[in-house]
């Protein structure tokens, strides 16, 4: 869910264009790098591997900027589900960016990246791995910001494995952190759903209603009502507001946010189909349970199919994990 979350390159980009204002070849290659970084954050992925692409087989930047590039470009092709070339593309990253200590920040947010991209591969303990790797770059450089970002992400990672306690102690460190930061939008609704998780896992239905809500807040404010981010909103929103026994808020929120997820995704979208599936979870708990048994069946067989047809073949590169 952190993947349309603001990268680190945007400062990067921005303040490297300021540098180098003087040398109209080198602004010519960052200001295309940085509008490409840009498309990816506005979820136009298939112009941004395009232009990045075409920076690519220029040959025209740096070093620094190449492995940039091949970062960018992994982020456009995970929010594509193309796995594969993600993968391949943050592996070239980071073979690049390891070797720069000066760049540590932009090594850094590589390593994060690519733990998240495992997640999504279903490996868990080497996304572990590589995001405690990624911790510890940005504690030695002490970027706030970034430990906040990544702590999140363990969190994520902690409560999806059930791990309580780990997990509450990287949120109450990201949520620590992100005091002496400034964090946008994104990034705060990312901790603040994360509160909302723990609060599902600890039974405090209440606190968990309250902190998804802060997190719908914030993706509208940042991307309007027609996003995918404030469609999932919507859809944790009322999952909370379900497990507070307010079911018929609760389905009405998930009506709407899988109606956003679908104008904006389409259905074949794994967070249209997790959603779903909550959905007619819901849906059951309110006594439509032939419905809810044939919504719930679909939409598994469809995402099982979505899984498979993912990252066919996908393999990881043991030199990620030294």
């Amino acid at each position: 869910m952190n993947n349309l979350r603001l990268h680190p390159l945007a400062v990067i980009l921005a303040l490297m264009l300021v540098a180098a204002s003087g040398l109209s070849g080198q602004v010519s290659a960052q200001e295309r790098l940085a509008r490409a970084l840009a498309l990816e954050q506005n979820g136009q992925e298939e112009q941004a591997i395009a232009a990045i692409q075409g920076l690519l087989d220029s040959k025209s930047l740096e070093a620094f900027e190449t492995g940039q590039a091949w970062d960018v470009l992994g982020l456009a092709y995970q929010n594509r589900r193309d796995f594969s070339s993600a993968q391949h593309a943050f592996e070239q990253s980071l073979r690049i960016l390891e070797n720069m200590p000066a760049h540590a920040r932009a090594y850094g947010m590589a390593l994060d990246n690519f733990g998240e991209l495992l997640m999504a591969l279903g490996q868990p303990e080497e996304a572990g791995r590589i995001q405690e790797k990624a911790l510890h770059v940005f504690e030695k450089t002490n970027d706030h910001a970034s430990v906040a970002i990544v702590c999140s992400n363990l969190a994520g990672l902690a409560f999806s494995q059930k791990q309580v306690r780990r997990g509450r102690k990287y949120l109450d460190r990201a949520q620590k952190e992100a005091q002496l930061a400034s964090l946008d939008d994104d990034n705060l609704a990312a901790i603040s759903s994360m509160r909302g998780w723990l609060g599902v896992m600890e039974g405090d239905a209440v606190g968990a209603v309250a902190a998804y809500q802060v997190a719908l807040d914030l993706w509208r404010k940042r991307h309007g009502e027609q996003h995918p981010l404030t469609g999932w909103g919507y859809v944790l929103l009322g999952d909370a507001k379900a497990a507070a026994g307010e079911l018929t808020s609760a389905l009405a929120d998930m009506r709407t946010g899988l109606a956003i997820i679908e104008r904006t995704q389409g259905r074949q979208d794994e967070r249209y189909l997790t959603a779903e599936i909550g959905y007619a979870d819901v849906l059951e708990r309110s006594g439509a349970r032939a419905e809810a048994a044939q919504l719930k069946t679909e939409a598994e067989r469809e995402l099982q199919k979505l899984h498979r047809a993912q990252c066919d073949g996908c393999t990881i590169s043991a030199a990620a994990f030294r």
